[in-house]
């Protein structure tokens, strides 16, 4: 736990600071007030998962009784502190307290007989500094992607695909009890039991503009199946063609999304990274925060405990101490403030936010998560050097990527190539690039390599880490086809 008590019974206090009717924003400001270190996504999980009747199916809620009633879409009232089941001061429910809502008996409760119910016989509660542990991030709804060898006759669609992926897939989904879909190129969303004859292609073989109307498609179907999805974990396990297209569909209806299959499950949030906005944390604190950050990055240091989560990122393999550094979103700072960067030569890298994130998703198709997105350097030795009068980070990242031409920047000419319909810009040279830059864009660097050894230790970084909009010199990877694509449409 981040603090001295779990989110659940933070939210106790939450509704007694809410007014009659509120909404979403409220609580996430209350909580950005008094427990800033809870994410967006916790924070809209527990506050569906305890409405009145908000989550039936929901292991992670199905012990807590509710603190908040849905009065509108969208809008909440707190229960009054009498009319809850459970008191937030205890590790365990009151039997005398407890009651029954739209999650069933909780444990713990009295049943008709007085009898305890199934769950806490032989048990007792646990002691007041037990630490029940941080608490298993749960989907409510799971979607698999169709993909390899099919059957050559109708079938159920969970019967249709053999590929042994996908089979696996569905024994996790079937196992964790929680509703699942299967997501097909021709039949868009289908129920595991509904019969379809098997899909000819898959999503991959399809162009941009068809996957952008098979995720409207998939995403209104689910809704209409399983009701609103504000507020609702879902877990994608299919392959990039498909999550791609419908992360930003389903973060637009309000889900809160993962990737991958269970025990392998990649939660795509932002990488942390410093918030110098004074709007966002006031004109003081961002002050105090900001000196405190120029004299952190002064000079290079790995922050305690951070080598295993930045290699967890980038692979088991050994990994260079410039990776390590690039890779850490907490180093990185606003593109707003360039000034802080050194004027030496060295590496850099692009970090991009939450909602930027979504942007470059759309526009590609393909899966583009919060963090890192483009490695580079400047000033190492090579004939372009020779000519090139730009040779420090500071003048590189302010006078090239963020106020140059785009044909100057490799970096600049593929935002511009990817965003310049979604920016409905008028040329690659549309300062409307600049402001979503300065908007959605934080860098961190290295500085103080040998200029004779820098290029190669780029590339050796840019192996390592693997940047989504790294193109040149790379192995061919969806993302690179697609930017190729994209860029050829240009000429």
């Amino acid at each position: 736990m981040k603090y001295d008590r779990p989110v659940w019974q933070i939210m106790h206090a939450c509704a007694d600071a809410m007014p009659g009717v509120f909404r979403y924003e409220d609580v996430r400001g209350w909580f950005s007030a008094h427990y800033p270190e809870v994410n967006d996504a916790t924070i809209r999980a527990h506050l569906i998962g305890l409405t009145e009747g908000g989550r039936a199916k929901h292991v992670q809620f199905a012990k807590r009784s509710p603190v908040f009633r849905r009065v509108a879409r969208g809008e909440y009232a707190p229960i009054p502190v009498t009319e809850r089941g459970e008191d937030p001061d205890l590790r365990a429910p009151s039997a005398s307290r407890v009651k029954m809502s739209g999650n069933g008996a909780h444990r713990g409760s009295a049943g008709p007989s007085g009898a305890v119910t199934a769950g806490s016989a032989g048990r007792t509660a646990a002691p007041d500094h037990e630490d029940p542990g941080p608490e298993p991030v749960i989907a409510d709804l799971i979607l698999l992607g169709s993909v390899g060898e099919r059957v050559n006759v109708p079938a159920p669609a969970k019967e249709v695909y053999r590929e042994v992926s996908f089979q696996l897939s569905r024994l996790d989904a079937e196992l964790s009890g929680t509703e699942w879909f299967v997501l097909s190129a021709e039949h868009g969303l289908v129920a595991p039991n509904e019969w379809i004859s098997p899909d000819s292609r898959t999503l991959a073989d399809m162009e941009p503009c068809y996957r952008v109307v098979w995720a409207s498609w998939v995403v209104a179907r689910l809704q209409s199946m399983v009701g609103p999805l504000e507020g609702m974990t879902v877990r994608v396990d299919a392959p990039d063609a498909f999550v791609g297209p419908l992360f930003s569909d389903l973060q637009d209806a309000g889900a809160i999304l993962m990737s991958g299959r269970a025990g392998e499950v990649t939660v795509p949030v932002p990488q942390p990274y410093v918030d110098l906005h004074a709007e966002e944390r006031g004109q003081a604190g961002a002050r105090e925060m900001e000196a405190r950050e120029v004299e952190r990055l002064t000079v290079f240091e790995i922050p305690k405990g951070a080598e295993g989560d930045l290699v967890g990122l980038v692979g088991p393999a050994a990994v260079s101490p410039a990776a390590l550094h690039l890779s850490d979103g907490r180093l990185a700072v606003p593109a707003s403030k360039t000034a802080m960067l050194p004027e030496a030569p060295g590496l850099y890298g692009w970090f991009v936010d939450a909602v930027g994130a979504r942007e470059l998703n759309r526009c590609l198709q393909l899966p583009v998560r919060p963090g890192l997105v483009f490695v580079g350097q400047v000033g190492g030795s090579s004939w372009h050097s020779l000519c090139d009068p730009v040779l420090n980070l500071r003048d590189h990242v302010e006078r090239v990527h963020l106020h140059g031409g785009a044909r100057a920047s490799t970096f600049r000419m593929t935002l511009a190539t990817v965003l310049r319909v979604h920016l409905q810009m008028t040329s690659l040279e549309d300062p409307r690039l600049t402001e979503w830059m300065l908007q959605h864009l934080s860098v961190t660097w290295w500085a103080g390599a040998d200029p004779c050894e820098l290029r190669e230790l780029a590339q050796r970084v840019v192996g390592e880490l693997d940047p989504p909009l790294n193109v040149d010199h790379l192995p061919v990877t969806a993302y690179r086809a697609r930017l190729n694509q994209m860029r050829s449409a240009l000429v």
